[in-house]
C-alpha cells in the first residue's frame, strides 16, 4: 500500500515544476475583498486572511458531529486560528468531545506572481470526523507541519488554482509517523460558484490494524462552494470517494460554511 502512495509522489514533484512555470496572475480572490481558501476540504492551501480580516467557519459531518472554528489575519502574511469539536453535538446521545483544540497558524513567505507561486508555511492541528482516544487520533489525521504552495491562472472560462505540499504530523500515531503529501485543484465558472478535488498521499496513516488507510491509495475528496455577498460561502463536501476508510462506510457528506469579515479601525 505503502508502495502505491510513493510511487504517487513522482507526479507530485512533477505538478511541483509545472507551477513555476508559465503566465500567471498573482494570487486570485475568491471574491473582490480577497477572500482566499484556507483549505480546500482537509488539506491546507497557500491562502492566509489578510491583516484585520477574520473568519468564522462551522463544519457539520456525521454522527451529529459539529467543528467550528474562528481565524484571525494579524499581518498580510500571517494569520492564527483555534477550532474545536466533536461528535454526538447534534441529536441524540452522549456528546463526544475532541480530545484537542485545535491551532492553525500559517505565514506566507512568498506571495503569488507572474513567475512564482505564493508559498506559505504553517501548522495545523485540527484533524477531520472522530477522535479515537485508543489510537490517540483523528479518523483523518491533521497536516501538522506542512509548507504550501498554490498557483492560479484566469482564463476565458474561469479562474483555475492548483495546491500541493508536504506535511508532518507529529502527534498523532505514535506508531506511524512520517513525511505526507498532498494536492488539489479548483476551477471557479464564475465569482459564486467553485469545483473542489484533493488527494492526500496518507504516507503517514497507520495501516498496522487495517483500520485506517486500507483502501486502493490515500483519500480523495471532491465538493463544491458558492459564495454569497462576497463574504459567505456554502461548501458541500463528499468524504473518502476511493472508500480507504474501514471505519466508514460508503462516502461522507458534509456541509461547511464560512464567513469573512474584516475589522473597522
Amino acid at each position: 500500500m505503502r508502495n502505491v502512495r510513493t510511487r504517487c509522489a513522482i507526479p507530485l514533484m512533477v505538478l511541483l515544476l509545472l507551477l513555476g512555470s508559465g503566465d500567471a496572475q498573482a494570487q486570485m480572490a475568491d471574491n473582490v475583498n480577497m477572500l482566499e481558501m484556507l483549505h480546500l476540504i482537509n488539506v491546507p492551501t497557500a491562502g492566509v486572511l489578510k491583516q484585520g480580516q477574520y473568519q468564522i467557519d462551522l463544519r457539520a459531518y456525521r454522527d451529529g458531529g459539529i467543528q467550528g472554528g474562528v481565524g484571525i489575519g494579524l499581518f498580510n502574511r500571517f494569520m492564527f486560528g483555534v477550532s474545536w469539536g466533536g461528535e454526538g453535538l447534534i441529536g441524540f446521545g452522549k456528546p463526544r468531545g475532541n480530545k484537542l483544540p485545535g491551532v492553525l497558524v500559517k505565514y506566507r513567505l512568498f506571495e503569488e506572481s507572474v513567475s512564482f507561486p505564493a508559498v506559505t508555511f504553517g501548522y495545523d492541528m485540527q484533524g477531520q470526523g472522530a477522535w479515537y482516544d485508543g489510537d490517540n487520533r483523528y479518523l483523518y489525521k491533521a497536516p501538522g507541519a506542512f509548507v504550501a504552495v498554490s498557483r492560479n491562472w484566469i482564463s476565458d472560462y474561469g479562474r483555475f488554482g492548483v495546491h500541493l505540499g508536504v506535511n508532518y504530523n507529529n502527534f498523532e500515531t505514535d506508531d506511524q509517523r512520517g513525511l505526507d503529501g498532498f494536492t488539489g485543484v479548483d476551477f471557479s465558472i464564475n465569482e459564486q460558484i467553485a469545483a473542489l478535488v484533493e488527494y492526500d498521499l496518507a504516507l503517514d496513516d497507520n495501516t498496522k490494524d487495517n483500520r485506517f488507510g486500507v483502501g486502493p491509495a490515500g483519500y480523495l475528496n471532491a465538493g463544491f462552494r458558492l459564495t454569497f455577498a462576497q463574504a459567505l460561502v456554502l461548501q458541500f463536501q463528499f468524504i473518502d470517494l476511493l472508500g480507504s476508510s474501514a471505519e466508514t462506510q460508503g462516502i461522507g457528506r458534509e456541509l461547511k460554511i464560512v464567513y469573512v469579515e474584516t475589522f473597522s479601525f
